[in-house]
């Protein structure tokens, strides 16, 4: 049964306004009350493109990939025929997940009674079948989710009804090429990850502006000119903020000239997905915001270089990630988090200034109307 909504004492949006300049921000109880983290599943997480790999983590049929789309494990796999599928990670026998990580598999066994199935999600067999002649055809297969490849990376949808990736973004990934035009040789490299106690949606806001940046990331600072020298592209759930690099010399992590082959790209995809690219040599972060409880999120860094191997200058900017801007912006959401519960603070304001890129708070609203009109879209389809 779906939760009742309108049971939620904060389930009121207040004096949020869809126009940013007059509205005030979400109010303070949606970023901890578990009715609305939980509505959020339905209405956002099972509903849009979440980011899980990239197509060379299963270049050969039978590699196979596990996700999770909020609390639901996924997995995604290459079938003989060499078209990659995505599947809820459940047997349809009695609920035993069937893969664990990453592997290659011609056939998917589950570990618990062994029912059997193809690549192709196709029930292939399992002791005492023959009693179940009258279920078999129609619930025996693996219940199938949407995957789409998005300039190499692999995004899954528990709606089969969703509209592709490709149409609701298609300058974004333009974007993307254009700032790294060596996008499609990129590779996983590395993967970070740090668990945080704050909501999801304090992650998002927080990397949707540079408000706080100067007095907060100073050697981000020095890296890349947020001062007026970013330009911002908005392309339906997306957007991205080129970002022109400052001092090769800089506190962040050192550049020679002959080093750079790209400069600074920061951008979102709806809901949870936060592309970063830095100044040096052909690289990206894909950023996913993952939602574990209504105050807890676990970050997820993954690095995309020409190798697998980073090399020096390369690994300056990841541990100049991991150890400073990470740790910069973990503090200030948990910070915010604690916040957001005192009873001197309901609903704050967005500082709107778009001639001022260094400090516009525009896009937190865009993000936060997204939310709001998700969560009213399924209110009313209560």
């Amino acid at each position: 049964m779906p939760l009742d909504l309108r049971a939620s004492l904060s389930w009121d949006a207040g004096r949020f306004d869809s126009v940013p300049e007059k509205s005030f921000t979400l109010p303070a109880a949606w970023y901890f009350d578990p009715v609305v983290f939980r509505a959020e599943h339905d209405a956002i997480f099972y509903r849009t493109w979440i980011y899980q790999c990239h197509v060379s983590d299963l270049p050969c049929p039978g590699d196979y990939y596990e996700g999770r789309v909020a609390d639901q494990s996924i997995f995604i796999i290459r079938g003989t025929d060499g078209r990659l599928r995505g599947f809820y990670n459940v047997c349809s026998h009695r609920a035993h997940p069937l893969i664990r990580g990453r592997g290659n598999a011609s056939l998917i066994i589950c570990p618990y009674h062994q029912w059997c199935y193809q690549s192709d999600g196709c029930f292939r067999g399992a002791r005492g079948r023959d009693t179940l002649k009258d279920w078999i055809p129609e619930n025996a297969d693996l219940k199938q989710i949407r995957i789409e490849d998005y300039g190499g990376f692999l995004f899954a949808n528990l709606d089969l009804d969703a509209t592709p990736l490709v149409e609701q973004a298609p300058k974004f990934i333009q974007d993307m090429r254009e700032c790294c035009p060596r996008l499609s040789d990129l590779i996983h490299a590395e993967r970070y990850e740090i668990e945080l106690a704050a909501n999801w949606k304090t992650v998002v806001d927080n990397n949707h502006e540079c408000y706080h940046c100067a007095a907060n990331h100073p050697t981000l600072m020095q890296l890349v000119d947020y001062n007026n020298k970013a330009v911002w592209s908005d392309d339906g759930i997306t957007f991205s903020h080129e970002v022109a690099r400052k001092q090769l010399d800089n506190g962040a992590y050192k550049l020679k000239a002959e080093e750079v082959e790209q400069e600074a790209l920061f951008g979102y995809i709806w809901p949870a997905v936060i592309p970063l690219m830095y100044p040096g040599s052909p690289n990206l972060v894909m950023f996913q915001v993952i939602p574990t409880g209504p105050e807890t999120t676990l970050e997820r860094w993954d690095f995309y270089l020409l190798h697998k191997e980073p090399n020096d200058q390369e690994r300056r900017y990841i541990d100049y990630i991991k150890s400073t801007l990470i740790v910069e912006d973990v503090s200030l959401c948990e910070a915010v988090q604690k916040g957001l519960h005192s009873r001197g603070y309901m609903q704050g304001r967005f500082v709107i200034d778009r001639r001022r890129n260094e400090f516009s708070e525009h896009h937190v609203h865009f993000f936060q109307k997204f939310v709001r009109d998700a969560l009213n879209q399924s209110r009313a389809r209560q």
